[in-house]
């Protein structure tokens, strides 16, 4: 890759203004990375995820619609994530065993990275989007490339099984 001028990178035939990419999606990589270690459960993972989806992001940045680049980054970002979970799961089922608790959450808040760690990876996606980042269920099912009403199920379970982990046990 070469950088010509005033902040253009030249790939083959093909230029790329940086100042442009910058300004659309810097400003989405803290919320990215914060979404990204809950579905992965790690932070260092979830940074490296991010920064791959942020490459991703620049290498089709010429395809790119210009409608939402931060649903967009969260899409690119959630489907790599996606794929680490698969790869991960294996090898955990075979090498690691059982999962500790992250170092990085707080003990007060630990029953709930537990509540949402037992979520499907989908379900736990779909409902962080919806509640935290407040993105519709149309939305999120553009993102994840799922119908609305699959993406309308799965905010409904999460929730259902996050208020059931939640719940305190009556006999304590």
């Amino acid at each position: 890759m070469l950088y010509g001028v005033e902040g253009q990178l030249r790939e083959g035939a093909r230029s790329v203004d940086t100042g442009d990419f910058a300004d659309a999606v810097d400003r989405h990589y803290p919320g990215l990375v914060r979404r990204l270690t809950l579905v992965v459960h790690d932070g260092e993972e979830a940074k490296d995820v991010a920064q791959e989806a942020y490459l991703r992001a620049f290498q089709s940045w010429d395809s790119f619609e210009g409608t939402d680049a931060r649903a967009w980054l969260h899409t690119i970002g959630l489907r790599l994530a996606f794929n680490r979970l698969r790869r991960r799961r294996l090898w955990d089922r075979f090498v690691r065993g059982e999962r500790d608790d992250p170092s990085w959450v707080m003990p007060e808040r630990i029953d709930l990275w537990r509540a949402l760690a037992d979520l499907r990876p989908q379900q736990r996606a779909a409902l962080l989007l919806n509640v935290v980042d407040g993105y519709t269920q149309a939305e999120i099912g553009r993102m994840l490339e799922h119908p609305e009403g699959t993406v309308a199920s799965w905010i409904s379970e999460a929730k259902r099984q996050a208020r059931e982990a939640l719940r305190e046990d009556p006999d304590r």
